[in-house]
Protein backbone atom coordinates (compact mmCIF):
# COMPACT_ATOMS: atom_id res chain seq x y z
CA UNK A 1 0.00 0.00 0.00
CA UNK A 2 1.48 3.32 -0.72
CA UNK A 3 0.89 6.20 1.28
CA UNK A 4 -0.02 8.71 -1.06
CA UNK A 5 -3.26 8.87 0.55
CA UNK A 6 -1.56 9.41 3.99
CA UNK A 7 0.50 13.01 3.02
CA UNK A 8 -1.78 14.84 4.85
CA UNK A 9 -0.70 13.03 8.46
CA UNK A 10 2.86 14.35 8.04
CA UNK A 11 4.08 17.34 8.74
CA UNK A 12 4.97 20.29 6.20
CA UNK A 13 9.08 19.19 5.89
CA UNK A 14 9.92 20.68 8.95
CA UNK A 15 13.37 21.30 9.52
CA UNK A 16 13.26 20.80 13.08
CA UNK A 17 12.31 17.05 12.62
CA UNK A 18 14.36 16.78 10.32
CA UNK A 19 17.73 17.76 12.42
CA UNK A 20 16.29 15.89 15.33
CA UNK A 21 16.56 12.79 13.23
CA UNK A 22 19.83 13.22 12.12
CA UNK A 23 21.23 14.03 15.90
CA UNK A 24 19.36 10.84 17.10
CA UNK A 25 20.28 8.58 14.26
CA UNK A 26 23.97 9.37 14.76
CA UNK A 27 24.40 9.55 18.41
CA UNK A 28 26.84 6.61 19.50
CA UNK A 29 27.67 5.67 15.98
CA UNK A 30 30.23 7.22 14.88
CA UNK A 31 31.30 7.03 10.64
CA UNK A 32 28.78 4.47 10.46
CA UNK A 33 26.11 6.66 9.87
CA UNK A 34 25.75 9.23 6.95
CA UNK A 35 22.37 11.65 6.84
CA UNK A 36 21.65 13.68 3.60
CA UNK A 37 18.56 16.27 2.62
CA UNK A 38 18.43 17.00 -1.05
CA UNK A 39 16.88 16.75 -4.22
CA UNK A 40 16.97 13.69 -6.74
CA UNK A 41 19.57 14.75 -8.93
CA UNK A 42 22.39 15.47 -5.58
CA UNK A 43 21.04 11.63 -4.38
CA UNK A 44 22.89 10.36 -7.73
CA UNK A 45 25.93 11.96 -7.24
CA UNK A 46 26.16 11.11 -3.22
CA UNK A 47 24.80 7.25 -4.42
CA UNK A 48 27.80 7.50 -6.89
CA UNK A 49 30.50 8.58 -4.23
CA UNK A 50 29.36 6.00 -2.04
CA UNK A 51 29.55 3.35 -4.85
CA UNK A 52 33.57 4.82 -6.00
CA UNK A 53 34.41 4.99 -1.95
CA UNK A 54 33.63 1.47 -1.62
CA UNK A 55 34.00 0.28 -5.47
CA UNK A 56 30.87 -1.31 -4.85
CA UNK A 57 29.92 -3.94 -8.49
CA UNK A 58 26.55 -5.53 -6.87
CA UNK A 59 23.70 -3.33 -6.20
CA UNK A 60 20.07 -4.92 -4.40
CA UNK A 61 17.17 -2.77 -4.55
CA UNK A 62 13.64 -3.27 -3.64
CA UNK A 63 11.61 -1.67 -6.55
CA UNK A 64 9.84 1.53 -5.94
CA UNK A 65 9.26 4.78 -8.73
CA UNK A 66 11.57 6.94 -5.98
CA UNK A 67 14.66 4.13 -5.96
CA UNK A 68 13.63 3.81 -10.35
CA UNK A 69 14.41 7.39 -10.41
CA UNK A 70 17.83 7.77 -8.10
CA UNK A 71 19.19 4.64 -9.49
CA UNK A 72 18.54 5.76 -13.70
CA UNK A 73 21.56 6.00 -15.58
CA UNK A 74 23.71 3.40 -12.79
CA UNK A 75 23.53 0.48 -14.97
CA UNK A 76 25.60 2.28 -17.63
CA UNK A 77 28.58 2.24 -15.11
CA UNK A 78 29.59 -1.18 -14.47
CA UNK A 79 27.21 -1.85 -11.42
CA UNK A 80 25.23 -4.39 -11.53
CA UNK A 81 21.28 -3.24 -9.79
CA UNK A 82 19.24 -6.74 -9.05
CA UNK A 83 15.36 -6.11 -8.75
CA UNK A 84 14.43 -9.35 -7.19
CA UNK A 85 16.51 -12.71 -6.56
CA UNK A 86 17.32 -14.65 -3.39
CA UNK A 87 19.69 -14.94 -0.73
CA UNK A 88 22.60 -15.80 -2.23
CA UNK A 89 22.56 -12.71 -4.54
CA UNK A 90 21.46 -10.72 -1.39
CA UNK A 91 24.72 -12.05 0.53
CA UNK A 92 26.99 -11.28 -2.07
CA UNK A 93 25.50 -7.32 -2.81
CA UNK A 94 28.07 -4.65 -1.64
CA UNK A 95 25.13 -2.16 -1.37
CA UNK A 96 20.57 -2.65 -0.54
CA UNK A 97 18.38 0.35 -1.76
CA UNK A 98 15.18 1.11 -0.52
CA UNK A 99 12.29 2.99 0.19
CA UNK A 100 11.45 3.85 3.62
CA UNK A 101 7.93 4.76 4.48
CA UNK A 102 8.38 7.27 6.83
CA UNK A 103 10.85 8.58 9.62
CA UNK A 104 10.51 8.92 13.43
CA UNK A 105 12.74 11.99 14.63
CA UNK A 106 12.53 11.36 18.16
CA UNK A 107 14.75 8.47 18.33
CA UNK A 108 16.20 8.20 14.63
CA UNK A 109 13.98 5.49 13.42
CA UNK A 110 13.40 4.67 10.31
CA UNK A 111 9.49 2.64 9.08
CA UNK A 112 9.45 0.01 6.26
CA UNK A 113 6.83 -1.92 5.32
CA UNK A 114 7.97 -5.38 3.58
CA UNK A 115 5.53 -6.69 1.49
CA UNK A 116 8.10 -9.36 0.67
CA UNK A 117 11.22 -11.22 1.36
CA UNK A 118 13.47 -9.34 -0.78
CA UNK A 119 12.65 -5.87 0.40
CA UNK A 120 13.80 -7.53 3.86
CA UNK A 121 17.00 -8.74 2.24
CA UNK A 122 17.67 -5.60 0.77
CA UNK A 123 17.61 -3.96 3.91
CA UNK A 124 19.06 -6.10 6.07
CA UNK A 125 21.95 -8.74 4.02
CA UNK A 126 24.56 -6.10 2.42
CA UNK A 127 26.94 -4.47 4.44
CA UNK A 128 25.58 -0.88 3.11
CA UNK A 129 21.74 0.13 3.39
CA UNK A 130 21.02 2.90 1.70
CA UNK A 131 17.16 3.84 2.97
CA UNK A 132 15.36 6.81 0.85
CA UNK A 133 13.21 8.54 2.89
CA UNK A 134 10.68 11.31 1.12
CA UNK A 135 11.21 14.74 3.31
CA UNK A 136 7.55 15.48 3.63
CA UNK A 137 7.49 11.69 5.21
CA UNK A 138 9.18 12.41 8.81
CA UNK A 139 7.02 12.53 12.11
CA UNK A 140 7.77 13.80 15.66
CA UNK A 141 7.32 10.75 17.94
CA UNK A 142 5.98 7.54 18.13
CA UNK A 143 2.50 8.49 19.66
CA UNK A 144 2.62 10.53 15.56
CA UNK A 145 3.74 7.34 14.05
CA UNK A 146 1.51 5.27 15.43
CA UNK A 147 -1.41 7.05 15.22
CA UNK A 148 -0.72 6.78 11.18
CA UNK A 149 -0.10 2.70 11.92
CA UNK A 150 -3.09 2.05 13.43
CA UNK A 151 -5.67 4.37 11.08
CA UNK A 152 -4.63 2.63 8.29
CA UNK A 153 -4.72 -0.71 7.14
CA UNK A 154 -1.71 -2.14 6.03
CA UNK A 155 -1.11 -5.37 3.85
CA UNK A 156 2.65 -5.83 4.91
CA UNK A 157 3.44 -9.17 5.83
CA UNK A 158 5.98 -7.39 8.49
CA UNK A 159 6.59 -3.81 9.77
CA UNK A 160 10.81 -2.48 10.48
CA UNK A 161 11.54 0.06 12.42
CA UNK A 162 15.50 0.94 11.66
CA UNK A 163 17.50 2.68 13.98
CA UNK A 164 21.09 2.60 12.52
CA UNK A 165 23.23 0.09 11.82
CA UNK A 166 23.78 -3.17 13.12
CA UNK A 167 25.36 -3.09 16.52
CA UNK A 168 26.29 -5.77 18.97
CA UNK A 169 28.03 -6.25 22.21
CA UNK A 170 29.61 -9.24 23.55
CA UNK A 171 29.69 -10.02 27.05
CA UNK A 172 32.71 -7.56 27.93
CA UNK A 173 30.43 -4.46 26.79
CA UNK A 174 32.86 -4.31 23.49
CA UNK A 175 30.79 -3.08 20.70
CA UNK A 176 31.08 -4.06 17.09
CA UNK A 177 29.01 -2.80 14.24
CA UNK A 178 27.45 -5.12 11.39
CA UNK A 179 27.48 -8.37 12.54
CA UNK A 180 24.09 -8.54 12.27
CA UNK A 181 22.91 -6.58 9.61
CA UNK A 182 24.43 -3.74 7.70
CA UNK A 183 27.45 -1.80 8.83
CA UNK A 184 26.67 1.06 7.59
CA UNK A 185 23.56 2.89 7.40
CA UNK A 186 23.32 6.13 4.46
CA UNK A 187 19.84 8.12 4.72
CA UNK A 188 18.75 10.00 1.61
CA UNK A 189 15.58 12.40 2.65
CA UNK A 190 14.40 13.62 -0.92
CA UNK A 191 12.95 17.15 -1.47
CA UNK A 192 10.38 16.57 -4.49
CA UNK A 193 10.70 18.33 -6.95
CA UNK A 194 7.72 18.42 -9.88
CA UNK A 195 10.59 18.69 -12.65
CA UNK A 196 11.64 15.45 -11.91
Amino acid sequence: MQLTLWDDRFSNNDSFNFQAFEKKVKTGKGNSVEVYNCNIESARLILNNIIKRIDAKYIIAFESLLVKSILRGLEENSVNVYYSGDKKIANSADIGISEAEFAIAESGTLVEYSYSIWKRLVSAMPNVHIALVKANRIVKDFESAFEILKNHIIDASQISFITGPSITADIERVLTIGVHGPGKLVVIFIQENNNE
